[in-house]
């Protein structure tokens, strides 16, 4: 997967080194020299010096090729204009950094694909660690969340089977992974054992409650 970033922020800079170890091929693009430079040495990031809102500069990057281009610079107005000139570039998938809520509709009647507000998805990670610490991560989507949960020694789950948890509707067990492979719906959960949860929006009263039955300890 091909994937154009522009801006060194931290997030940009996370994202590009996390999508190189997954065996993406990445290029970002920043003005700052002094910060390319220590990208390119330190890592297999492609870096291109220059302005990201010139049309050039993202020819040079081959945005039209890319798979998505991620808006990663300092403000929500400088990622606005980056998105906009990559559309008109012809990138396919546009993702962008929006830093006040209040702008995502903005974002939305220019086209842009996705919007992630880094603040709110740090918010919902600290919420879930204090109200759920045994979820060990979550993806958070439209319509749905998904959980992974790692069994520890002491959940009511232990040792029981999976076909036993009745979860209630709208939250459903997914899959159960033990050692890397997935294990039977008449198999027994066990402490290590690794559940990946669905649980719809409308349902999510139910969904805490669920996981707190069977995965709260003590």
């Amino acid at each position: 997967m091909y994937v154009v970033i522009a801006g060194l922020s931290d997030i940009g800079k996370n994202l590009a080194e996390f999508l190189v170890k997954e065996g993406n091929e990445v290029v970002i693009i920043d003005r700052d020299l002094p910060k390319c430079t220590e990208m390119a040495e330190e890592s297999d990031v492609m870096v291109i010096t220059g302005d990201a809102s010139q049309k050039a500069v993202l020819e040079e990057a081959r945005v039209r090729n890319a798979y998505a281009f991620v808006a990663a610079a300092g403000d929500d107005s400088e990622n606005l204009m980056l998105c906009m000139i990559a559309k008109e570039v012809g990138a396919k998938m546009v993702i962008s950094l929006v830093d006040a809520t209040e702008h995502e509709e903005a974002f939305k009647q220019a086209g842009v694909s996705f919007q992630v507000n880094p603040h709110m998805v740090a918010a919902r990670h600290i919420s879930r660690m204090i109200a759920q610490p045994y979820v060990k991560d979550f993806i958070s989507c439209a319509r749905a969340e998904i959980f992974e949960i790692e069994v520890e020694q002491g959940m009511k789950c232990a040792g029981r089977k999976i076909s036993d948890i009745a979860a209630p509707n709208g939250v459903k067990v997914l899959v159960v992974q033990r050692g890397g492979k997935y294990v039977s719906s008449d198999s027994e959960i066990r402490p290590q054992d690794w559940l990946t949860l669905i649980v719809n929006q409308e349902s999510a009263k139910k969904g805490a409650e669920f996981m707190d039955k069977w995965f709260a300890k003590g």
